[in-house]
């Protein structure tokens, strides 16, 4: 009997899976206002911070919405209540909360829609210290790792978190700032520096470890982050601060389980979505979806920098402006035409044969730092 050619028998296969598929209908009924997400942590050695939103449709282009003017109480078992503030944009928060490392504490949310909403209490976790933060060269980039251990054995499940700081500068220098009242051009101040900028960018990937599986609570060489070649971050001077959390079996499970949704490519090979249960119930209607798990501790952190003169890779980022400087005559039309719009900027002023004539500039965005999303103002812990 004849073999069938190998792509009509894959072409058969594609097409009697085509017959079956059918559209599927999500059990859960969202409520027209959404669910509530509650994301935050019960710190005992940094501010307590809460930042509440709602789900949206999956047809849904917009960001989250966030739920404002709720009310935020923590609560002990030993009869402790703390007020969290209303800090906007649904965000709720608090200085450091003296808080009993013997005690278990709650969240209670009241919203504007008279809702109530209440945790489980937790236990809480003190976490142990960070042993350190490394980075490794690679073929193309850096990897960033973290080491940790407790001696104790009694941690064993782990969350960390990082925010990345980094320094880089515009294409070009600008010694004129336009002042449109004249219309003039005038020496640019240092305080009005538009070439160095510290740009901010917080980790979103959910970074979790275990030594569930190991004789000793070890936690070595966690990958953190991959920064590559070409990126921005490794132009000047890099800096990330990693925060490690200890976390209950219970808050490791259901931060596994939302890492695999979240994470989840959406092809017939992936795992199912499974349904999250946190530890937030509404009260007074159980059958309410709340997303969130509450945890209480204390946060660790650790700082490194790097620096580009440590590094021995080629560096391959590029902030190259490709547009030639344009001339600009000293007559207060042409400098209001070049200028006054800011698509331009001023670069320097030009002479010839000894005399001022005019100003060279150049497109915005290839003189203005600012333009990369970064800010002038240097952080207050970035070394001189």
């Amino acid at each position: 009997m004849p073999k069938r050619p190998k792509h009509i028998i894959i072409a058969l296969f594609l097409l009697a899976l085509a017959q079956c598929k059918d559209r599927y209908t999500s059990p859960y009924i969202s409520p027209s206002t959404g669910y509530l997400v509650v994301e935050g942590f019960i710190s005992g050695n940094g501010a307590t911070q809460f930042t509440l939103s709602r789900t949206i449709p999956l047809s849904g282009s917009d960001g989250l919405p966030k739920e404002t003017n709720a009310v935020l109480q923590v609560e002990g078992d030993d009869n402790s209540t703390y007020n969290l503030k209303d800090l906007g944009n649904g965000v709720y928060g608090g200085d450091t909360l003296p808080l009993n490392p013997v005690a278990k504490y709650r969240l209670r949310i009241h919203t504007t829609a008279d809702k109530d909403y209440l945790s489980d209490y937790v236990v809480f976790k003190q976490t142990p210290l960070i042993d350190s933060v490394n980075w490794a060269q690679g073929n193309d980039g850096v990897d960033i790792f973290v080491n940790t251990h407790d001696a104790t054995n009694n941690t064993r499940y782990y969350q960390w978190e990082y925010k990345e700081t980094w320094h880089y500068t515009a294409a070009k220098y600008s010694d004129g700032v336009f002042q449109k009242d004249k219309p003039w051009v005038v020496d640019r101040q240092p305080e009005d520096q538009i070439y160095n900028c510290w740009l901010n960018k917080i980790s979103t990937a959910m970074l979790l470890g275990s030594s569930d599986k190991l004789s000793q609570d070890i936690i070595y060489r966690q990958l953190l982050t991959h920064i590559p070649q070409d990126a921005q971050q490794l132009s000047i001077k890099y800096s990330i601060l990693v925060h490690q959390y200890a976390l209950t079996q219970v808050a490791y499970n259901y931060l596994t389980l939302m890492k695999k949704n979240s994470e989840s490519l959406g092809s017939i090979f992936d795992a199912q979505p499974s349904d999250l249960k946190g530890n937030i119930h509404r009260l007074g209607d159980a059958r309410e979806q709340v997303i969130g798990f509450i945890s209480a501790g204390t946060a660790i952190g650790q700082r490194i920098f790097i620096d580009r003169t440590q590094l021995t890779l080629p560096w391959r980022y590029s902030f190259e402006c490709t547009e030639k400087d344009s001339l600009i005559s000293s007559d207060s039309a042409a400098i209001w035409d070049a200028f006054g719009s800011h698509a331009l900027t001023p670069l320097e002023a030009h002479f010839s044969a000894g005399f001022f004539d005019g100003w060279t500039g150049n497109y915005t965005g290839c003189v203005d730092c600012r333009t990369q999303g970064g800010t002038t103002t240097r952080p207050s812990f970035w070394p001189n």
